[in-house]
């Protein structure tokens, strides 16, 4: 069954995570995804690890379902066969830093002069305008400065997730623009330039923390008043059972009406704590008290209560955990891909589930230039004798 995008070619010029991932969440869908990267050494994400056998699969868990090629941008002929690619293609994706494009004579408005309708996303630390535009960025850099470290606070100070969510969030939110952006193109037949931040990505998600500090003063701050607990609504934090960790959310009057009947526990029963102002009011006493109820079950048998209760209700699970789950491989958020070299390898799998298009292939990232035949052929009508000028003058 051919993907919701097919017909649509993406230039991805993505390095590292950001750009890549929302490549790749496209080709998922159908796209036809052309990573293009420098001669030689590909992009440096093909160095990172983790290994398997010497092979590094980080490059593969950002790039599935693309073709790759190599094409050197700072020779003449590489630039014309690249403006020769953007004249038959409907989108650039890029995150290098802001003037990058530009300096290799590609900035949007030369995009447009050579393709009307090119959609052009640039994904960056603070944006392509705004007075952090030059400082250099990675995911934690704009996690620190979005509100995220300080709100993930612990008792040795603020902290990063552990996790590059800016560069997850900025490459979702990239992809929903391109899509909107082809939506729009179709009613009026012009392209558009795309400016994606992580940093206001990531700070997008404090919907309710913004206007709260406004309003109340309420700060996220660099002590918070409630550690690691939701500062909306108790009892919802992270809680030590005999034998592991849970986590429950039973802020809501009537998660708390439900959990505290299934503990059974009369301090947690009490009249005065079945509305979350008074709740909130003895937000330490509440938490303490489900601290203990807790520390006294397993994780299995605390998941079998608040479960069979409806409370919303979680284990804390490792890698192991997850991977060994078998709602992992029903949902296929755990796929394998034989990586050349390494075997077959868990990648993580795509979230998006259109019933009607599913997604089909799962291709494992290109080796280095391994489509550059197919593409430079196909599309730009090299001959054999060409390519290999091209190669041997280090063009391709």
């Amino acid at each position: 069954m051919e993907g919701i995008l097919k017909g649509v070619r993406i230039l991805d010029f993505g390095q590292f995570i950001a750009a890549p991932f929302c490549g790749m969440l496209l080709a998922d869908m159908g796209a036809e995804v052309i990573k293009i990267e420098r001669v030689g050494t590909g992009e440096d994400g093909r160095r990172l690890g983790p290994y398997k056998d010497g092979v590094s699969v980080y490059i593969t868990a950002f790039n599935r379902n693309k073709k790759g090629i190599t094409l050197n941008l700072r020779s003449e002929e590489g630039k014309e066969m690249l403006a020769d690619l953007i004249k038959q293609s409907d989108v650039i994706i890029e995150n290098f830093r802001p003037g990058t494009m530009a300096k290799l004579g590609f900035d949007y408005e030369t995009c447009k002069e050579l393709n009307p309708r090119i959609i052009m996303s640039s994904i960056s630390g603070f944006g392509q305008e705004g007075r952090y535009r030059n400082k250099a960025a990675m995911d934690g850099i704009a996690s620190a400065m979005s509100g995220l470290h300080a709100i993930n606070y612990t008792k040795t100070g603020p902290r990063p997730t552990g996790l590059p969510l800016g560069d997850h969030t900025a490459g979702v939110y990239n992809a929903l623009a391109i899509v909107l952006a082809l939506y729009d193109r179709e009613r009026t037949g012009q392209g558009q330039r795309i400016d994606t931040a992580m940093l206001d990505c990531l700070f997008s998600f404090f919907e309710t923390r913004l206007p709260g500090y406004a309003v109340n003063g309420v700060d996220i701050g660099i002590e918070p008043k409630y550690d690691t607990g939701d500062p909306l609504a108790c009892p919802s934090n992270v809680y030590q059972c005999k034998d592991g960790w849970i986590c429950i959310h039973a802020g809501a009057d009537s998660n708390y009406k439900r959990f505290a009947e299934a503990t059974r526990d009369p301090e947690l029963l009490q009249e005065k704590y079945q509305t979350i102002e008074n709740r909130m009011a003895d937000y330490f006493t509440v938490d303490r008290l489900t601290s203990q109820w807790f520390g006294r079950h397993t994780v299995q048998e605390a998941d079998e209560i608040m479960t069979g209760a409806g409370v919303p209700f979680g284990v804390v699970r490792n890698l192991d955990m997850i991977l060994n789950d078998p709602n992992s491989i029903e949902r296929e958020m755990v796929v394998y891909t034989e990586v050349p070299g390494a075997g077959k390898i868990p990648f993580v799998g795509n979230p998006l589930k259109l019933k009607s298009r599913p997604i089909q292939n799962r291709e494992r990232a290109p080796l280095l230039g391994e489509h550059n035949e197919e593409i430079f052929k196909g599309l730009l009508n090299k001959s054999d004798e060409e390519l290999e000028k091209l190669r041997s003058e280090g063009v391709i």
